[in-house]
């Protein structure tokens, strides 16, 4: 199966909110122009080792650009793209401007939605003020309810800090299932690439996710998909992971895209020179995987730490994120801990003779390859 290529568009460095773990926003950047906009998906689509490509509109807060830059940006596409090229758009917003104008556009071309919401009420509002401190929960509430109302396609994206790890993992799910919040993603809160900002240790970060596992198991509801939960499920048994972090270099897989069209390998990686291509204006697409940066980079992520190399799940997991691994040190470490170890097999410990579990992963390969 051919993958499709991900294009992470950062379209501002803007933002409405003030949220307290945040590295990424500056204010004073420039916002990509239309120009700027119209070359990056130009390039993009002339890539021509897939007929398949995600945009990812992200930020800072993207729909700061206003509506008009998105009509424009589905009309680029569709003007520059070839017949047999299949585009699809995924928003990542923090939920607090989508207008019914913004809602009835995702609804007309198709988008899905990805909601920064990092749980219950106390929590989120804690983290995720706007600029003035005022709260945003009940906003981004509605902004769910509106998205579930119209049946757009949407997820949710937690993030978890050090605040997080006072909230039994029970009651996060208690409230995305009270909610009705059934595709969620737990992302570990992330420092930049100067190790500057919140980040959280791997023992606390996957002993969470280990109970969040086991409250998963216990409440047996299919409707409720958790993307890092359903990906050490399937790394577990033997099979492909579905995320990019459990499937290799995903070296010129993904690119992210700055406002003034500097392109990086991974919009985790902007701050750092070290994984800039150049500009959007000055590459061929199509000979990056052969070029001397894209070597480099390659050379990073597939050499791994000792306790790698005897490793039987290496296989499976090719070493998890390098982000996660060469800077925030979370799992696969040079001093022979790794924590993504410990998590794969409480996974298959707790699911060897599971009868529902060969469904469950019938169904997520199914949806990966749809």
């Amino acid at each position: 199966m051919i993958l499709p290529v991900n294009a992470i568009m950062k379209i501002t460095r803007d933002c409405n909110l003030n949220c307290k773990y945040c590295h990424d926003r500056q204010p004073n950047n420039s916002d990509m122009s239309f120009d700027q906009m119209a070359l990056a998906i130009d390039r993009i689509l002339s890539i021509n080792s897939t007929d398949s490509f995600r945009f990812i509109w992200h930020g800072g807060e993207p729909l700061l650009a206003g509506i008009d830059f998105f009509r424009k940006a589905v009309a680029a596409q569709e003007y520059l793209k070839n017949p047999d090229q299949k585009i699809k758009n995924y928003l990542q917003t923090n939920g607090t401007l989508l207008t019914k104008k913004v809602l009835a556009f995702l609804e007309e071309f198709d988008f899905t939605v990805g909601v920064s919401l990092d749980g219950p009420e106390e929590l989120h509002a804690a983290q995720r003020p706007f600029l003035n401190g005022r709260p945003t929960f009940a906003r981004t509430m509605r902004t769910i309810k509106e998205l579930q109302h119209r049946d757009i396609p949407y997820g949710v994206i937690s993030v978890l800090t050090s605040k997080s790890m006072k909230i039994a993992p029970r009651e996060f799910l208690r409230f995305y299932r009270e909610n009705e919040i059934f595709d969620i993603c737990f992302l570990p809160v992330r420092a930049d690439c100067g190790l500057k900002g919140e980040t959280l240790e791997g023992e606390l970060y996957y002993g969470f996710m280990k109970e969040l596992f086991d409250e998963w198991m216990l409440l047996d509801d299919p409707r409720l998909r958790i993307r890092e939960l359903g990906d050490m499920l399937l790394l577990s048994m033997g099979l492909p992971g579905s995320m990019c972090s459990s499937s290799g270099s995903c070296v010129c897989g993904t690119y992210s895209i700055e406002p003034d069209g500097a392109v990086f390998h991974c919009d985790k990686y902007n701050q750092d020179d070290f994984y800039r291509f150049g500009q959007s204006s000055d590459l061929d697409f199509n000979k990056l995987p052969y070029s001397t940066k894209a070597a480099e980079l390659k050379q990073r992520d597939v050499t791994l730490p000792e306790v790698c190399e005897s490793c039987e799940w290496q296989e499976h997991c090719a070493g998890g994120c390098s982000h996660d691994r060469l800077v925030e040190q979370r799992l696969a470490r040079k001093d022979g801990v790794c924590y993504m170890l410990s998590m794969l097999e409480h996974v298959r410990e707790r699911t060897r003779h599971h009868p529902k579990v060969k469904e469950y992963v019938r169904q997520a390969q199914a949806l990966k390859l749809n």
